[in-house]
């Protein structure tokens, strides 16, 4: 049985102006994925819960120039994760250098979560 590899995570959390470095598996669900991101944001002292989350494709290479400034000069194209099946699309067309970049949104007016 081989061990499945996990991808590292970066998760934008804005109300901390910081990005979360969290490791996961391509065989999680969604829903897996928001519980594991809400404990973690538990864990920092923070209340709020996923509602929304969004992969993030770059469309520019970021080279070496990975840190806190690239994520606010870099362009990236937000999709937002419905389902499970957009789930396994993140993971097989938005992972790059075994990294996932995604933020969320934890307070939403939108009509799925009226």
């Amino acid at each position: 049985m081989s061990e499945v590899a996990k991808i590292e995570g970066r998760v934008r959390y804005f109300a901390f102006k910081k990005t979360i470095k969290v490791m996961i598996t391509p065989m999680d669900s969604l829903d897996d994925l928001k519980a594991q991101l809400d404990t973690y944001f538990e864990h920092l002292g923070e209340n709020q819960y996923i509602r929304h989350l969004f992969g993030q494709m770059s469309c520019i290479d970021l080279g070496e120039d990975r840190d806190e400034y690239a994520w606010k000069t870099a362009s990236y194209m937000p999709l937002l994760i419905r389902d499970n099946s957009d789930f396994g699309f993140m993971f097989r067309n938005m992972v790059e250098d075994n990294i996932l970049y995604m933020y969320f949104r934890s307070i939403c007016n939108c009509v799925e979560c009226k």
